[in-house]
């Protein structure tokens, strides 16, 4: 297993994407909804792999939801930078990264643009249980 670091501008989040996959075989997904759009989101996730995310100052973790509010925005609210997208579910939780946020961000293949708009509940759920990584968020 491979661990790929990144996080925001000013340090206050960090994260640890842990996968045993060549950067070559995960292809980013560009999100087509519009708040992925307005941050060129790049989102990486391996359900085999692990996500992680530390947060120092908790005043300035910023989660924001839309839609079906199925999940959490993770940014910054010091610097802005968006670095994940966090859903808890029940016991767990699953995450994708930004490749835009990591400190290797260059090795990732270009993005492929992605449609979710049909989705309930439901369904955002379910793919996001097998597509995205497991996770976890520690706060302070």
């Amino acid at each position: 297993m491979t661990d790929h670091k990144g996080g925001c501008h000013c340090g206050n989040i960090t994260v640890t994407f842990t996968t045993d996959k060549d950067p070559a075989e995960i292809v980013p997904r560009a999100c087509q909804c519009s708040f992925c759009r307005k941050h060129s989101a790049r989102a990486l996730s391996d359900n085999a792999g692990h996500v992680h995310i530390h947060v120092k100052d908790a005043d300035q973790l910023g989660r924001y939801r839309f839609g079906l509010e199925v999940g959490d925005y993770v940014f910054c609210k010091t610097c802005g930078v968006y670095v994940s997208a966090f859903m808890e579910d029940d016991e767990r939780a699953w995450a994708n990264v930004m490749a835009s946020a990591m400190a290797d961000h260059d090795v990732w293949p270009p993005a492929q643009p992605i449609h979710y708009g049909g989705e309930d509940e439901a369904g955002k759920r379910e793919r996001r249980r097998h597509r995205w990584a497991p996770a976890s968020m520690t706060v302070g």
